[in-house]
């Protein structure tokens, strides 16, 4: 969460969706949802000029990952790769622009024009410089085949115009949650557009100098990613909010990309580049970047902000620019943020009727205090095509004109969910600030293996950022899949500091 974004977000046409769930507080009440926002949506990409599209698109893009990420040499390096890979397109001839995404959700996308981006948390997940380029020739596939046009014209309507209403705002679109976290929604492309960027990305990459086969090596990748977000959150279906929630994944694209980087041998001047590429990334920022809030397991901190809670168990916290999310894999999320309100100095329940559920029939409202502060919360239960969706929300005041917001959604009911949301929204406090400077990022460390070096020894030294640290190395370093490689191989691993 940015602060700036905390500030400006509540103008209207702003505004979040804020799914959530019952508590047991007070007796539901059933009103009937709007219609969808998706039915009313405009289009944001008409046919035309490509490149005009990407440059009114750009600034947008990047406010809501979390902002571009700079890092001495690492922004011009992938600016290199980037533009060695565009030389060899069909379309050589655009203002290529490839930019860093200060975030850390795993992902890569591109917009008409020629705009390409890469978050800092697939660098990070890359083992090697071909690698990275075949994400970025895929994705310049994507924009030389036109790909783009129609898909981000619902997704920038979604997604990053702020059009993410909601229930609470009046709209309907509950459902659409998983696909929102992140903070940014995506339309998929289809599997035959699949298809054609990654056939032109191992074309790309071998015209380029690189291994054909990175291609398929990326892929291979961001499969693992999805298999490991699934592990972490409950969920089967994987990461809902990573590369592969935009870029569906079909069981035969790894092999198709296989097979055609079979089917030409290149001159190779660059090959897998893994030192140059562990040497560029070192020192980078992994995770969370404090300035919007880091995770700790279940606990999310924000020292700049100066203030943390925890998600309720059993449920995997994830943060963006714009919201923290939380879910259980079993279909019932949190979402938390800080709104401001218009009316300084008004009861929590006179704010949650008249400013944020505004336009929801909130009849009933509990009045409460949360560690000191005045709160309030309600409850409803929404009629959505036949099914029950159970919503409550909870509003803290936060001083200063700020509410911190809690919302819960379910499609159940049950004593255990409510006893772990109420815990949820009762552990919101604010942060001193010895606490607050204590707070360090996490940093990508380059090492390498020392004569008889275990992986427990290895784990020992790596920051506490995931519930199970071994399968979060071995993502980032699969060649420990098989045990520790010989002495003097270098890996990624993860240190807090600096």
């Amino acid at each position: 969460m940015r602060k700036s974004a905390l500030h400006k977000r509540w103008r209207p046409a702003r505004l979040f969706i804020v799914p959530v769930i019952a508590l047991g507080l007070l007796p539901p009440m059933t009103t009937s949802a709007n219609a969808n926002l998706l039915d009313n949506l405009f289009s944001v990409f008409e046919p035309g000029d490509d490149q005009k599209i990407g440059a009114e698109q750009h600034e947008r893009v990047v406010a809501q990952y979390g902002g571009e990420y700079i890092q001495e040499g690492l922004n011009e390096y992938i600016l290199d790769i980037g533009l060695r890979l565009a030389f060899v397109s069909e379309m050589r001839d655009l203002p290529w622009r490839f930019t860093i995404l200060n975030s850390p959700v795993v992902n890569a996308f591109a917009l008409p024009g020629g705009y390409v981006y890469i978050t800092r948390g697939l660098l990070s997940l890359a083992t090697n410089e071909a690698e990275v380029a075949g994400v970025l020739a895929h994705e310049i596939g994507h924009v030389t085949a036109r790909h783009g046009a129609a898909r981000q014209s619902r997704a920038t309507g979604i997604g990053l115009l702020g059009v993410l209403a909601g229930v609470l705002t009046g709209s309907s679109v509950v459902q659409e949650l998983g696909q929102q976290l992140g903070g940014l929604y995506v339309a998929s492309y289809s599997r035959e557009q699949e298809y054609e960027a990654d056939q032109l990305g191992v074309r790309y990459l071998g015209k380029a100098g690189y291994p054909r086969e990175a291609m398929a090596d990326f892929l291979s990748r961001m499969d693992a990613q999805t298999k490991y977000m699934a592990a972490m959150t409950g969920n089967a279906g994987g990461g809902s909010f990573d590369f592969f929630a935009s870029h569906p994944q079909t069981g035969d694209r790894i092999e198709r990309a296989a097979a055609s980087a079979n089917q030409k041998a290149d001159d190779l001047d660059r090959k897998f580049e893994k030192d140059r590429y562990l040497a560029a990334i070192d020192e980078m920022l992994y995770g969370d970047d404090p300035k919007e809030g880091i995770i700790r397991g279940r606990e999310f901190l924000h020292p700049v902000l100066r203030f943390k809670f925890m998600a309720p168990e059993d449920f995997q916290l994830i943060n963006s620019a714009q919201a923290v999310y939380a879910v259980d894999g079993k279909g019932s999320q949190m979402v938390f943020d800080l709104g401001k309100q218009a009316n300084y100095g008004q009861s929590m329940a006179n704010y949650l009727q008249r400013e944020w559920l505004a336009k929801l029939n909130v009849p009933n409202v509990t009045s409460m205090e949360v560690n000191g502060a005045p709160a309030a919360a309600t409850r409803l239960a929404l009629d959505r095509n036949g099914t029950t969706v159970y919503l409550t929300a909870v509003a803290i005041d936060f001083g200063n004109g700020r509410v911190a917001r809690f919302a819960y959604q379910s499609t159940v009911s049950n004593s255990s969910l409510q006893e772990k949301f109420t815990q949820s929204f009762k552990s919101f406090q604010p942060m001193d600030a010895a606490e607050a400077a204590a707070i360090k990022p996490a940093r990508i460390e380059i090492e390498a293996v020392t004569s008889g070096e275990s992986l427990s020894s290895i784990l020992s030294g790596m920051a506490d950022v995931s519930k199970d640290k071994e399968a979060l190395f071995i993502l980032l370093n699969p060649a420990f899949e098989d045990g520790v490689p010989p002495s003097g191989q270098q890996y990624k691993n993860i240190k807090f500091g600096g």
